[in-house]
This record gives structure tokens, C-alpha cells and sequence, in this order.
């Protein structure tokens, strides 16, 4: 009985060791499948970050793409709310001006109808001393003395008046033609781009006569801005304004296009470039690959026109005061709205080169604003000859109170030298009409009798 149940003890040992054996081999793999899955599980892991890492860095370059050219339409727009607030500038400044000079000559009518009733209260009295002179010929050098004094400052009031109406209606009437001058330079605008349309054809393959079109174009801008020819702009000048003939370094002769006159006397270099022919392949080209070529010939061709005005540096001869950069005028709108659109970079590659590119658009504006600067100066220049013609009324009115004053006293002293003689003569103690009456009572004989008011004034005396 005890062999059975020892033998049953180890039976039972036996299959607890094995089981326990069986079940530590399924543990064992079980944990190599796990590790096999986490190996599994890193290597995706180190898949998805590669690919995510690619993914970012992709959408970094589009990003750092979309902000490059979000910077450049930035750019544009800045440029034009600078344009636009400039306009508004002047245009406040104007209607400040209107403001400044109808003040001003109200306070101008203000002063002069004071100085004319004081002028006028003192004619009166001084009429009045006069009148009470008994000697004509005292009255007629007085009255002539001051048709000699009045004269002078009345055509110097006069004269200031006509001033003053004159600067306000030249004011009024250019702040009112503003808005119609506006228009007409957005009608010539669109007259421009129709004629350049209608002309691309004519003009094709001609580079000489594509040029002189961009020159014609260019003055008939200038004829219509209201800048003055051979004032404050000037054609194919071969001459500073000094006489000195316009030549780089090499000694090769300059003759820009057009040069602009500043009223500060900086000047600005225009010249005209047509690139015509390519842009006309590329507008009328009927399929992409044709598209493609012309679009790459036409931005080369306005790159060449920039790099040949980079290389002549205009503006480095013409005057001293001189701007750092020159104008490189596009005559055709559509050319230059398709070069900055074909390569937005352009127009800052030539801006780095000191060129700036200019559409009839922008053109047009920036001689609106030449031809506002020239206006200013002129308005500046009249109010300062207004104010020197101030000083010299207010110097002659000055040098009038001090006639007046010398004719007060000369009118004081005569009256008093009158009423001396006229106490010598009949109102004094032994005047002469007693004195003369006494030697007729004596016997002296007379043909004629002293006049009745002097021996009144004797008889009044008297009493």
C-alpha cells in the first residue's frame, strides 16, 4: 500500500514537472512572438516618422514658396497705398491752401476796410484844418501834397488785392479741374492701350520703328501730364543744363529718351523700351508649347532691356542733384503685365539694378504727382511774393503816417503863424488897423477902406 501511493506521489511529481516544463516552452514563445512584433511595430514606427519628415519638409518648401510670393503682391500693394496716400497728401494740402487763402483774404478785406475807414476819418479832419485855411494857395499845395502821398499806397492796396483774388481763383480752379484732369489721364490711359493693340501688327519685327513708337508714346504722356517742355522735362537732351554735352566714362556720346526736371532741380532719367514683337507670338499663340516659347522670348527680351540700361547708367551724367535710379517706360500695357506675370521677379531684379519699370499706368501717376510738386512751387512762390508785397505796402503806410504827421504839425505852425499875424494886425494891443484908423482920424487922406471883417475882428477884440 505504501509502494502504491509513493508510486502514485512520483507519477503526480512527474507530470506536474512536465506540464510545468510545457507550459514555461509556450511562455518562451509567446515572448519571442511579442518581441517579434514589437520589432515589427518600431520598424513602422521608423517608417511613419521617415515619411512624415519627408511630408514636412515638402510642405516647408511650399510654404517658404507661397510666403516668397505673398512678400512680392505685398510689395505691389504697398506700392500702391503709398501712390494712393500721396494723392490724399496732396489733396488735403491743397484744400488746406484753399483754406489758408480764403482766411487770408478775408482777414486782408478785414484790415483794408479798417485802414480805409481810418483813412477816410482822417481826410475828413484833415480836410476840415484845411478848409479853415484862408489862404488858397496853402489849400492846393495840401490837397496836391496828398494826391502824392494817397497815389502810391492806393495802387499798392490795389495792387495787393488783385494778388490775393487772383492766387485764390488760380487755387479754386485748379483743385476743380482736379477730378476732370484725373480723367482725362485714365481716358489717355486706355487711349494709349488701344493705339498699342491696334499698332502691334504694323509694328512686328521692326525694331527701329517699334522704338520710335515707344518715343511717340512716351512724349504724347508728357504733352498731356502738365509738365511744361524744356522747363521741366526735356527730349533726347545731349546737354546738362549747363551747356555740357551728356558722355559716360568711355566718351560715348548720351542721349536719353526723356529727362525729368524735379523742382528741388533732381532730375529723373525715362527711357522706352519695346518688347513687342514676342509678346505679340505669345498672345496670339494657339497652343501651350508655342505659349511656352514665346512667354520665355519675351521675358529674355525685357531682361535685355533692363540689363542695357543697368550698363548706360544715365543717371549717374545727368545733373548733380540726380536720382539713383532711371525709369525704363513699357509703352504697351498688356507687355508688361505679362512679363510681371510670366516672371514675378522682374521687376525687383531690375530694382536691384537701379531700373525701375514703368507701365503708361504707373507712368501717368508719377507725372501727375511731378506736375503737383511743380504746382506747389509755383503757389509756394507766389504766396512769398504776396507776403514781400505786404512788407512793402505795410513800409509805404508806414512812411505815409509819418507824412501825415509832418502835415499836422506844418498845418499846426501855419495856423499858429496866422493867428500872430493876424494879432499884428487887428486884434492886438497897437495894431496895425488902429494904428492906420488913428492916422486917418488925424487927416491922412485914402482912397480906399479896410475890409469890414478885419476891422470887426479889431472891434471884437476890443470889447
Amino acid at each position: 500500500m505504501t509502494i502504491i501511493i509513493l508510486v502514485l506521489l512520483v507519477f503526480i511529481a512527474g507530470g506536474a514537472a512536465v506540464y510545468f516544463a510545457l507550459v514555461f516552452r509556450r511562455l518562451e514563445q509567446e515572448s519571442r512572438m511579442c518581441e517579434q512584433g514589437n520589432m515589427a511595430l518600431r520598424l513602422e514606427c521608423e517608417k511613419i516618422k521617415i515619411e512624415s519628415s519627408s511630408r514636412i519638409e515638402s510642405l516647408n518648401t511650399t510654404l517658404t514658396d507661397l510666403k516668397a510670393a505673398n512678400e512680392g503682391l505685398m510689395c505691389r500693394l504697398d506700392e500702391a497705398v503709398a501712390k494712393t496716400t500721396v494723392v490724399k497728401e496732396e489733396n488735403s494740402a491743397l484744400s488746406a491752401r484753399i483754406e489758408m487763402l480764403l482766411a487770408e483774404k478775408a482777414e486782408t478785406e478785414k484790415n483794408r476796410a479798417e485802414q480805409e475807414q481810418i483813412f477816410e476819418n482822417r481826410f475828413k479832419n484833415l480836410a476840415n484844418d484845411i478848409l479853415r485855411q484862408n489862404t488858397t494857395d496853402l489849400k492846393t499845395q495840401n490837397e496836391e501834397k496828398l494826391r502824392e502821398i494817397l497815389q502810391p499806397l492806393h495802387s499798392n492796396i490795389e495792387e495787393f488785392r488783385k494778388t490775393v483774388t487772383e492766387t485764390y481763383n488760380n487755387e479754386a480752379r485748379e483743385r476743380f479741374s482736379l477730378s476732370e484732369r484725373i480723367k482725362d489721364l485714365v481716358s489717355l490711359n486706355q487711349s494709349i492701350s488701344r493705339q498699342a493693340q491696334e499698332l502691334s501688327e504694323a509694328l512686328r519685327g521692326d525694331s527701329k520703328v517699334q522704338g520710335d513708337w515707344g518715343e511717340m508714346v512716351l512724349e504724347s504722356i508728357l504733352e498731356k501730364s502738365g509738365l511744361q517742355k524744356n522747363v521741366e522735362y526735356f527730349i533726347q537732351a545731349s546737354t546738362d543744363e549747363t551747356g555740357n554735352t551728356l558722355r559716360n566714362e568711355d566718351g560715348t556720346l548720351l542721349r536719353p529718351d526723356v529727362v525729368v526736371r524735379y523742382p528741388d532741380k533732381r532730375f529723373v532719367v525715362i527711357d522706352s523700351k519695346v518688347s513687342l514683337t514676342a509678346f505679340v507670338d505669345y498672345a496670339n499663340a494657339t497652343d501651350d508649347e508655342s505659349r511656352q516659347i514665346a512667354s520665355v522670348k519675351h521675358v529674355r527680351s525685357v531682361r535685355k532691356h533692363i540689363d542695357e540700361l543697368a550698363r548706360k547708367r544715365y543717371q549717374d551724367y545727368v545733373g548733380d542733384a540726380k536720382l539713383d535710379f532711371v525709369m525704363m517706360f513699357i509703352p504697351t500695357e498688356p507687355a508688361y503685365i505679362a512679363a510681371m506675370r510670366l516672371e514675378p521677379t522682374l521687376w525687383q531684379e531690375a530694382y536691384d539694378k537701379n531700373v525701375l519699370i514703368v507701365s503708361p499706368t504707373h507712368l501717368v501717376s508719377g507725372l501727375k504727382l511731378i506736375a503737383q510738386l511743380w504746382s506747389r512751387d509755383r503757389h509756394t512762390r507766389n504766396a512769398i511774393t504776396i507776403a514781400e508785397e505786404a512788407g512793402k505796402m505795410y513800409d509805404k503806410f508806414a512812411d505815409f503816417t509819418k507824412d501825415m504827421e509832418k502835415i499836422e504839425k506844418a498845418l499846426g505852425s501855419t495856423r499858429k503863424a496866422f493867428d500872430d499875424a493876424m494879432t499884428k494886425l487887428s486884434c492886438g494891443t497897437g495894431n496895425l488897423v488902429t494904428r492906420a484908423q488913428n492916422l486917418q482920424k488925424l487927416g491922412v487922406k485914402a482912397n480906399k477902406q479896410i475890409a469890414a471883417s478885419i476891422d470887426r475882428n479889431r472891434l471884437s477884440e476890443e470889447d
